[in-house]
């Protein structure tokens, strides 16, 4: 089996997609950014993805036990590995390949039961930030740093803040009308504008915070 036929095109796209996580994963590092946490803070908005068949799902798979970037990227990794085994053992065997018609279904599944299995075994090994660890009324009051791009009224920017117990938060923050935030500000967050938006002003304090 040549490892680059074209048969084995979807796995191959799948284990280099998982590497292209780990690059941007390293990239976002150094510029004091964490995907993973900014993506578990956004899926935590979206009530319809912790609720029904979906829920299930996703509880299945252990997202909420471990980042949801981690699970997609073993859901990948085992998805190439399977296919990729596979597809030799049926070179090995009948010296022709499985239509990945078939295969990939079926390689799918067998991820899914994996990242299942083993995300339960990671998963008390595995450091992350936790961004339900306080109430998100509880963001009221706290001061954060502006990380994303230029924030006007109805225009929110990304901004995070760490709490009491060295957990990062990731939040949309917007300020007051006729005001703008910029990369690197420190504001202050005072009040709640939806359930995925904040308020937030300028620091009042800069000669203290």
């Amino acid at each position: 089996m040549t490892l680059f036929s074209e048969y084995n095109s979807p796995y191959l796209f799948a284990i280099s997609f998982v590497l292209l996580i780990g690059v941007l994963e390293f990239i976002a590092l150094i510029f004091g950014h964490l995907i993973s946490s900014a993506l578990d803070a956004h899926l935590q908005h979206f009530d319809a993805l912790t609720s029904g068949n979906i829920g299930q799902v996703m509880h299945y798979m252990n997202i909420g036990r471990i980042p949801a970037l981690v699970i997609l990227c073993l859901l990948a990794g085992y998805f190439g590995l399977f296919g990729i085994l596979i597809q030799h053992g049926s070179m090995t065997l009948w010296h022709t390949p499985i239509s990945n018609l078939l295969l990939a279904p079926v390689s799918l599944m067998m991820s899914v039961f994996a990242v299942h299995y083993s995300g339960k075994a990671i998963a008390p090994w595995l450091p992350r930030d936790e961004t339900t660890a306080i109430a998100e009324d509880e963001y009221i009051g706290r001061m954060a740093i502006m990380t994303g791009h230029v924030a006007s009224t109805g225009n929110p920017g990304e901004g995070k803040f760490t709490d009491k117990f060295g957990q990062t938060h990731y939040l949309l923050l917007e300020p007051e009308e006729g005001k703008e935030f910029r990369r690197g500000d420190k504001v202050l967050i005072i009040g709640r504008l939806s359930s995925t938006r904040y308020l937030a002003e300028i620091n009042p304090w800069p000669e203290h915070l």
